[in-house]
C-alpha cells in the first residue's frame, strides 16, 4: 500500500482540521474577544483574563483524568464528548452575564480543551502508526499551527459585523463542527 493510501492519513487530516478550529475557538479567539468583552459587561481586563487563565489551568489539571480515559478506552469517546461540551461553553460564553457564569464557563472550556486540544489527537496518531508517525505528527502541528492565522482575525471580522456575543454563536456553530470527525 503506497503512504498516501494509507487509511491512517485521513485520520490525521481529520484531527489537524479539527484541531485547528478546536485550538482557534477554545485558546486563540479569546484575544480578539477580550476588548468588546471588556466595553459590553464593563468587567476590568484582569477578570476577563482570570477567566481565561482559569481555562488553561482546568485544561492542564484535565489532562491527567484525559490521559487516563485515553488509556483505557482511546480518543473517539473522550474527543466526541470534549467537542460537544466546546461546543455548549462556547455557547454559553455567548449568554453569559455574570463574573459567576463567565469563570463557570470557561471552566467548561478548559475540561474541553484537556478532551480535544493537542494531547489526545498526538496519543491517537501515536497509537495508530507504526511508520510514519513523525510525518503524520509533523502534519498535524503544522495544520493546526495556523489556528492563532485563521482565528485571531476571523474573530475580529465576525465582532465587527456581527458584536461579540453573535460572532461566538457562529464560533459555536464552527466548533460543533469538530464533532462529527471525532
Amino acid at each position: 500500500m503506497r503512504r498516501r493510501d494509507y487509511p491512517g492519513w485521513r485520520m490525521v487530516w481529520a484531527l489537524a482540521a479539527t484541531e485547528t478550529v478546536s485550538y482557534g475557538v477554545l485558546y486563540y479567539a479569546f484575544a480578539a474577544f477580550l476588548p468588546a468583552m471588556q466595553r459590553s459587561l464593563a468587567y476590568s481586563q484582569t477578570t476577563l483574563a482570570g477567566a481565561f487563565s482559569l481555562s488553561v489551568l482546568v485544561t492542564g489539571a484535565g489532562a491527567i483524568p484525559a490521559g487516563a480515559w485515553l488509556d483505557r478506552r482511546g480518543a473517539r469517546g473522550l474527543m466526541t464528548t470534549g467537542s460537544v461540551l466546546a461546543a455548549g461553553s462556547v455557547l454559553l460564553w455567548a449568554h453569559v452575564d455574570s463574573t459567576l457564569a463567565l469563570y463557570l464557563t470557561f471552566t467548561g472550556m478548559g475540561l474541553a480543551g484537556a478532551a480535544v486540544l493537542y494531547e489526545p489527537a498526538y496519543a491517537t496518531v501515536n497509537a495508530y502508526f507504526d511508520t510514519g508517525r513523525q510525518n503524520a505528527l509533523l502534519a498535524l502541528t503544522m495544520v493546526a499551527g495556523l489556528a492563532s492565522t485563521i482565528f485571531v482575525p476571523a474573530s475580529s471580522l465576525l465582532i465587527i459585523h456581527l458584536g461579540w456575543r453573535h460572532a461566538l454563536v457562529v464560533l459555536t456553530i464552527v466548533e460543533g463542527a469538530t464533532i462529527v470527525p471525532h
